[in-house]
Parts: structure tokens; sequence; C-alpha cells
């Protein structure tokens, strides 16, 4: 396991998928906590969510021998040779947000996407008071997380309430519009709708405000993911009931905490990864809520 000598100044460097609002949030994160145990902390962001310029910019860490790298890798599978080299020459890999299950890295700090998902559905199933049927609304069929919120939603609603249809947007504005006209019209029975993606409730909340459907805002109980501030609108206008927001902030924390306390020799293996957990954030909540 790498660790430092003692009085060593430490460097712990974050590696995000790509410049966004949810990655600012982890960076805030990790920036707050290496200030707080005087190491230095680096973050280096892609332009887009390229695999290659990403496994380029580890590299380069790894030649400039930072103490730690936490990635959260675009493809899992790109990452796994420059997480076996970085660890073979004593820099402590990890992963947050998102994992790579079959490399070298030490742990994994992020949502666990199959216990937010049974979060989702025990969400689902209470305000549907335990039956009803519904429809599920994803991104891309082929995305690991958004399958495994689906199967965790499965698993949450309980045995009296059915999935009779499941839809995938692409995370596509124009098909997620295409898609939720398709299944309101397809289901006029449907008692609920969980978008398992952060652009599906967005997409939802326009559709159901048309003429068409707007008769049946309140009626419809709509369970969404992540906190876009359109998701965080129709919550206030009572269009979507709940949704799921992940804690990227405690991400960044939680990274460079670890990070610290392995290379210190504090920690001690086996590690074990942390599920940062969802919130589950209703009117109730959504000016109170912390990530």
């Amino acid at each position: 396991m790498p660790t430092v000598a003692p009085g060593t100044k430490i460097t712990i460097a974050m590696v995000p998928k790509l410049v966004h609002p949810f990655f600012e949030d982890v960076r805030k994160g990790g920036e707050q906590k290496a200030k707080e145990l005087g190491v230095e902390f680096q973050w280096v962001a892609p332009q887009q969510a390229d695999p290659a310029q990403q496994v380029a910019m580890i590299e380069d860490l790894i030649r400039k021998k930072v103490h730690a790298i936490s990635i959260s890798p675009n493809e899992p599978k790109s990452v796994e040779p420059v997480i076996a080299e970085g660890m073979k020459q004593g820099i402590l890999m990890m992963t947050f947000d998102a994992d790579s299950p079959n490399s070298q890295r030490v742990m994994y700090i992020g949502t666990d996407n199959k216990a937010a998902g049974k979060t989702m559905g025990e969400t689902m199933a209470k305000l549907l008071n335990g039956q009803g049927k519904v429809g599920i609304i994803t991104g891309g069929l082929g995305a690991l997380n958004l399958n495994q919120h689906i199967e965790g939603f499965k698993e949450g609603i309980g045995p009296n309430i059915e999935v009779v249809d499941v839809q995938a947007t692409d995370d596509d504005l124009q098909k997620g519009l295409s898609v939720s006209e398709a299944m309101l019209r397809a289901h006029p029975d449907l008692n609920g709708i969980a978008c398992v993606s952060a652009s599906g409730g967005p997409t939802l909340a326009q559709v159901l405000k048309s003429p068409e459907f707007q008769d049946r805002i309140g009626k419809l109980v709509i369970v969404a993911f992540d906190d876009l501030e359109e998701t965080k609108r129709a919550i206030e206008e009572g269009i979507i009931a709940a949704t799921m927001v992940q804690r990227p902030v405690q991400m960044g924390i939680l990274t460079v905490q670890w990070a610290y306390d392995i290379l210190t020799g504090k920690a001690k293996p086996p590690f074990q990864n942390i599920d940062t957990g969802v919130t589950v954030v209703t009117k109730e909540n959504l000016n109170s809520y912390t990530k």
C-alpha cells in the first residue's frame, strides 16, 4: 500500500470525467478538506468526456509523482492500465463518482447506484401506498449506473407495483419529449413515472404542462434524479414529487480524507468502497438540503 514518510508535503490529485457543474461541487469539497489537512490539491479536468484525453492527463500526473490520484473514469476499462502503472510506481490510485471495478484501484467513493435506485423505489412505493402501475424513463440503455438505478428501483417498489413500460431518451432533449408524450398516451391509467437519469425529470415536466396532459399534474406521481434547476422548479410547482440528489461535495471531502489517512498509515487495509448516498428532496426540504 503506498504510504509517505512522516513530514512529506502530500499532493492529492483528482481527475473528473469532464468540466461540469456536478464536478465543480466535488472540487469544492476536495479543496476544502485539503486546506484543512494542509495538503496540496490538484484538480485536472478534461474539456470533454474523452477517455483518451483523460488517460493522458493521468499519465502526466504519474510522471509528476503526485502521491495520490482519484479518477471518475469515462470508461471503466480505459483506465485499468494507467491505474496499474500508478500503483506500480507507489502512487495511491482511487476512483470517485464512477468506478473501474476490475482495476487495481484501492477504493471507490461515490453513489452506490443500486442502493440509490432502491431508495427511489421505496419513495415511489410510499407515495403510491404500495400499489399501482408505473413507467420508467431512462437515459442510455447501456449506461451501467442507470441500469443499476432501474434494478434497485424494481426491488424498492415492492410486489404490488407493476412496471408496465421502460423507455430510453439517450439523454437527448427532443427524444425525451417524444418518449414522455408516447408513454403518457400509451398508458392513460399510469399512476407514476420514475426518471432514472438527470434529464428525464425536466422533459417530462415540460410535456405535462402542455394542454393535452395538464389534467394529470398532481395525479401522476413523478420521482426524478439529480437536482437540475428545472427539476427543482417542477418540485416547487408540484409537478415532480421527489428527486434523488447525489452528494458530490461529500465525494470530494471523503476522497481527500481517505487518501490522506491511507498515505499517512492512519487507515489500514482491507478498504471497503464508500457509498456517499442520496438525499430524497421534496418540497419540504428543497431549500435546506446539503450535498
